[in-house]
């Protein structure tokens, strides 16, 4: 194959460094500030599927205490798209140019297109979840909810395939 002339940019280098550790922050700092919500519940939530599940979890949430940390807990979200998003697209470019391959170098720039996708999807998730927490819970916001979130969480599984890819790649081209 043939091997990519563009040299890594040590831009490229400080950036993932710099987004890894402001993700790592930021989803240690978020924990923190919500427990005792935990991630899982919130999941559970975003794939609940059916408006029976969505609101006995809403309920739940109500007799605990944790309305409002969940509400919360999706407006961080807001935030939190624009690091994960920036962050694996920094890391997809990374990654895919250490492998000196022009395939995966151009699918590493694809890459950034789907991520951009995955993050307007969660912006939209976000406003079904909000929707329903602000005591409107439907069968649109519930399944449009349960889409975005699905499609989100396809799109950031294959990016980190990807990613993983490049580093397999990279460790055995090294050999």
């Amino acid at each position: 194959m043939k091997r990519l002339q563009t040299a890594l940019p040590d831009r490229l280098k400080r950036w993932f460094f710099l987004l890894l550790a402001a993700n790592v922050l930021f989803i240690i700092l978020a924990r923190f500030y919500l427990h005792p919500l935990t991630t899982s519940e919130i999941i559970r939530f975003e794939l609940a599927k059916d408006v029976g599940t969505a609101e006995s979890i809403v309920e739940h949430w109500i007799a605990a205490g944790l309305l409002t940390k969940a509400r919360n807990s999706v407006y961080l979200d807001f935030l939190f798209i624009i690091l994960y998003t920036s962050g694996l697209s920094v890391a997809s470019l990374l990654l895919s140019k250490l492998t000196w391959h022009e395939v995966l170098a151009r699918t590493g720039y694809f890459m950034v297109y789907l991520l951009l996708a995955a993050g307007i999807c969660d912006v939209i998730e976000n406003v079904a979840l909000l929707r329903s927490l602000h005591g409107t819970i439907e069968n649109w916001n519930v399944i449009l909810a349960y889409d975005m979130a699905a499609t989100k969480f396809s799109i950031l599984i294959l990016c980190l395939l990807f990613c993983s890819v490049c580093v397999v790649f990279r460790l055995f081209r090294n050999v």
